[in-house]
């Protein structure tokens, strides 16, 4: 199988818009999408598209219902997630997926692929959220509808489709607006979005942590964080080094929040192996 080519310049790259609405936002309380939209395009051309409503077998949240207007009585006879999981398989492979805040939406969409009996995705990814970060737009929010409204975009509307169409869009403006960064290439994008211009030196990892982004393994960290004063034990599964402002940071699982967090370096006073049991267990 081919892969992507990460000197590929980002508007001939084959990329994959995506979006979801779920009945809620915790994964941890069983909650489930219920509208999904894809827009595959090759070229600034587009090659195909997901736009459907979802039955996610379990009621909506007042308060999800309230912000999307999808309704218990919208899903009773929509079809199921694995009706169409091979469908978003196939549109996803060889392509970049690009999400407005994408851990969110690729958490939710891993879920349902695993429930659906297929692999996450994998392969490169980027968060508009994180690139519009990185490119110092401070407009207050760096919501999608206010980007929407700062580079006169069509609006979204917390329907799936309606906002993977802002997303396609918005894409475009940041190309252009990384482009005076010297970011042109799916490589800069990536690198970029860790906090790397082009030319730039990779940051160097402690030996320990450098061995665990190597292997894809698990460790133990000791940590001080900003809200508690008293050093405490993480084990984390360690993503990439970032370069923030504050600091080299590295952005990992979390397995306490059971989340993804960047910790920085500078406050992490001891690395700690995980033993091969926790490390096979957590790889399960």
């Amino acid at each position: 199988m081919s892969t992507l080519d990460v000197q590929q310049p980002l508007r001939n790259l084959p990329l994959l818009f995506f979006d979801v609405e779920t009945t809620g936002l915790d994964l941890r309380d069983g909650h489930r999408v219920c509208e999904l939209a894809m827009l595959r395009r090759e070229g600034g051309v587009e090659t195909g598209r997901i736009n459907t409503l979802l039955n996610p077998e379990r009621d909506l949240d007042p308060q999800a219902a309230q912000i999307n207007g999808i309704h218990a009585d919208d899903l009773r006879n929509a079809p199921r997630f694995a009706s169409i999981a091979g469908h978003v398989v196939q549109l996803c492979q060889q392509a970049v997926r690009v999400a407005h805040n994408l851990p969110f939406d690729e958490a939710f969409l891993n879920m349902e692929l695993e429930r659906a009996g297929y692999p996450p995705l994998t392969g490169p990814a980027l968060d508009t959220l994180e690139l519009a970060r990185r490119l110092g737009i401070r407009r207050g929010s760096l919501s999608l509808g206010a980007l929407a409204g700062a580079f006169g975009l069509p609006m979204p509307t917390h329907r799936a489709m309606d906002d993977v169409l802002t997303l396609n869009a918005l894409f475009d403006q940041l190309i252009a607006k990384m482009a005076s960064y010297g970011v042109t290439t799916l490589g800069d994008a990536l690198r970029f979005t860790r906090g790397l211009l082009p030319g730039q030196p990779e940051p160097e990892a402690p030996p320990p942590l450098a061995e665990a982004l190597a292997n894809g393994s698990t460790l133990r960290i000791i940590y001080t964080s900003n809200s508690s004063p008293n050093p405490i034990e993480r084990r984390i599964r360690p993503i990439e080094l970032v370069v923030e402002p504050n600091g080299l940071s590295i952005r990992a699982f979390c397995y306490l929040r059971n989340d993804i967090r960047n910790f920085v370096l500078a406050k992490i006073s001891a690395y700690l192996p995980d033993s091969p049991a926790e490390s096979d267990q957590r790889r399960g």
